[in-house]
């Protein structure tokens, strides 16, 4: 922990960011959920020539507290894109969010650098706007839109970097079971895991999960299925990254909506409507037969998005 502003005290700007599934199995790329999991970083300017970082929460080792943290480089992104002067001050960070998982710790980080970068500067983004950058900066739309909207979110990024995206809310009672090994698994890793050319039967068959996925949610009905997770775009080929996904992915039990991938890994989720402590346990072994520590984790959607506020915010 950087302690080099223990002393300050007073207003700044606080953001909380939810942290998000991406990819749900059939929707590569396109689709991510919402979890009630947070990233708050407060912001408190100060007269200094540089921004200083603390933090407190889960994977500190993997934290940079330097030029290179997330939130740093996405609060300078905004302040050069309205040519204001550089930030000047104190972060400090909590984050309930693990990093190198796939549960978009680093979505919720540039999504909350730009939040406060705004406000730093008195200025706003649109929300296009903002998905836009946090995309660009973080490469993933469909982590950084749900990161901000909250919900189940799917988008598109166009050939000139226009970004859409549509949202709807998912049910809270719907409870998400995520199950997170002791082996990490690098996005560049993951990606390099993937072909470079598909077969087009496994094209069809992906997207049509992924429009009765869209289909099933959008119309409300959240008809969710096994079935409808089976993915063969990614999941194939990052299963074999970590001992015991396989077989989790194949693992079904009554109450299990489903079950896939979490991001690009190493975490998977499953979708319970109910016996979620069993499914969470029966996961967690699956992992530990095949020789694999793990823990798991019990929450649900987040439907609120990111959000920013004024208040006194003391360093500790």
């Amino acid at each position: 922990m950087n302690n080099a502003a223990q002393d300050v005290i007073g207003y700044g700007w606080r953001v909380t960011v939810p942290a998000t599934s991406a990819n749900l199995g059939c929707a590569f790329d396109c689709g991510a959920l919402a979890l009630k999991l947070y990233l708050k970083a407060n912001l408190i300017p100060k007269q200094s020539q540089n921004l200083t970082v603390q933090y407190a929460g889960r994977t500190p080792d993997r934290i940079p507290l330097d030029d290179s943290n997330l939130i740093v480089r996405a609060i300078r992104f905004v302040t050069d894109y309205f040519s204001a002067p550089h930030a000047c001050g104190h972060i400090v960070v909590e984050s309930q969010i693990p990093v190198g998982v796939g549960m978009g710790s680093s979505a919720a980080a540039v999504v909350a650098g730009l939040l406060l970068g705004t406000q730093y500067c008195g200025r706003q983004l649109s929300p296009e706007q903002l998905v836009q950058f946090a995309a660009e900066m973080e490469g993933h739309v469909d982590n950084a839109a749900a990161a901000y909207y909250g919900g189940l979110v799917l988008g598109l990024s166009s050939n000139s970097g226009r970004v859409t995206a549509v949202k709807t809310e998912f049910p809270e009672q719907i409870k998400l079971v995520v199950v997170t090994p002791s082996i990490t698994v690098s996005t560049d890793h993951a990606r390099q895991a993937l072909p470079s050319s598909y077969q087009r039967a496994d094209v069809v068959h992906t997207l049509q999960r992924t429009a009765v996925l869209a289909a099933t949610c959008f119309s409300g009905r959240f008809d969710l299925f096994p079935e409808l997770f089976d993915d063969r775009i990614h999941q194939p080929y990052r299963q074999q990254l970590v001992p015991g996904i396989a077989a989790c992915l194949g693992y079904r039990q009554e109450g299990l909506l489903g079950i896939a991938i979490s991001g690009s890994g190493s975490s998977v989720i499953a979708f319970v409507e109910k016996n979620e402590r069993g499914i969470a346990d029966e996961l967690q072994e699956i992992f530990s037969r095949a020789g694999v520590d793990a823990e798991t984790l019990l929450t649900s959607a987040d439907n609120h998005g990111a959000a920013v506020t004024k208040e006194l915010v003391p360093t500790y």
